[in-house]
This record gives C-alpha cells, sequence and structure tokens, in this order.
C-alpha cells in the first residue's frame, strides 16, 4: 500500500483530487478491510489461543495459509469446516476469514450472508459479532445502498464502540457517495480530530481530506 499512498499524494499535489479517489477508492478500502481483519485475529489469537487444542490452531493456519496461496475456495471451505466444528473462539475467528475469502474469490453475497448470521449470535465476543458488521458495511458500500451501509454500522459507529472510528470513517464515505460532501467533510474533519481514532483511520481520513480541498 506504500507505493498507492504516494501516488494518491503526488496526485493531490497535482489537483487530481477527485479522479484520484475514484481511481483508488477501493484500494484504501481494501486495506482498511485488510486492518481490521488482522486485528481481529491479533485478538482473536490473544483471547484463545492458550485454550485451544493444537489441531483446531493446525487447521485455522492450513486454512490461512491455502489463502495466502490464492486457493480461495479451498480455502474458504477449510475456514467453513473450522467454523462449523471449531469452539467458540475459533469459530468467530473462521467465519470471518471464510466470509474474507469469498469476498476475494468473487463471491460476495455469500460472505454477507456469513456476516450476517456472526453479527447476530450472542455466543460470540461482541468485538467480533461488531466487526462482521463493519465489514458487511464495508462490503454494501460498493454492492449495495449507501442507506443500507449507514443502517448496518449505526450502532457500532456510537462511541464507545470498538470499531468506532472505521464505522464513522464508512459512513462518510457513504454521503460521499451519495455527493454529500458538506456532510462528508465535516464527519472526516471529526474524525481527523479525534485522540482517540487508531492512526491508520487518521491518516486515510486526512488523506481523503486533502484531495477533497483540492477538488
Amino acid at each position: 500500500m506504500a507505493d498507492i499512498f504516494s501516488e494518491v499524494d503526488e496526485d493531490v499535489r497535482k489537483d487530481k483530487s477527485l479522479a484520484l479517489w475514484k481511481r483508488y477508492g477501493n484500494y484504501v478500502i481494501g486495506a482498511a478491510v485488510l486492518i481490521v481483519v488482522g486485528t481481529a485475529s491479533y485478538v482473536g489469537w490473544q483471547n484463545y489461543t492458550l485454550s485451544q487444542s493444537a489441531s483446531q490452531g493446525a487447521a485455522f493456519q492450513a486454512a490461512a495459509a491455502l489463502v495466502a496461496e490464492n486457493k480461495l475456495d479451498e480455502g474458504a471451505a477449510s475456514f467453513a469446516t473450522l467454523a462449523e466444528e471449531g469452539n467458540a473462539g475459533y469459530r468467530a475467528l473462521a467465519q470471518l476469514r471464510e466470509a474474507s475469502a469469498l469476498v476475494e474469490s468473487g463471491n460476495g453475497s455469500e460472505a454477507l450472508e456469513i456476516y450476517n448470521q456472526l453479527a447476530a449470535d450472542s455466543s460470540v465476543d461482541k468485538e467480533f459479532s461488531s466487526l462482521a458488521d463493519l465489514l458487511a458495511g464495508y462490503y454494501l458500500l460498493d454492492n449495495g445502498t449507501t442507506e443500507e451501509v449507514r443502517t448496518k454500522v449505526a450502532t457500532i459507529a456510537e462511541a464507545g464502540s470498538i470499531w468506532s472510528a472505521s464505522a464513522n470513517e464508512l459512513i462518510a464515505l457513504s454521503f460521499l457517495q451519495d455527493g454529500e460532501k458538506t456532510k462528508a467533510v465535516e464527519m472526516l474533519t471529526q474524525l481527523k480530530n479525534d485522540a482517540s481514532a487508531p492512526p491508520d483511520v487518521k491518516t486515510r481520513v486526512e488523506q481523503l481530506l486533502a484531495a477533497l480541498s483540492g477538488e
């Protein structure tokens, strides 16, 4: 992603702001999805690794390796099996990774079903169920309506939610997609000035604000 962001800075200086966002928007969103999925995996391993069986850990690693090798269908199937047979910790992580692989392989509608199922599952930790809503929102930004996006992430955008900053960033993008630039800039500026917002969110927000200011 570093090379992409270097081009972002260069094109902003050339006042190609709006065209730039249209060109790189999906890459930025893709980076955000990878960041939050990676964070979920980290949280999951911190919470569950010590208490899980070696066989489940090995199955998770094997499925992840298949995805890394771009064997997306096989990886998704392996994660699906672990989601069915694993215990609570691995089930949530496996569902997130299964859905991610399905999106990459072009089966987004199936992924959306998994996100919705996980979001409604009261047996999993809140950080995972709310992350499922966030990732569903990212998918809907390109494959649904902006109203669906805002409805999907409304709860997790509230202060105190672990994914609040990312959810509000997504809502701002939905307003921008609707042509409501003033509202989008207002939300992005609030995120930029939010001391609790993660650094990666602030970086994307600052770059987008710079692009919009040169429009």
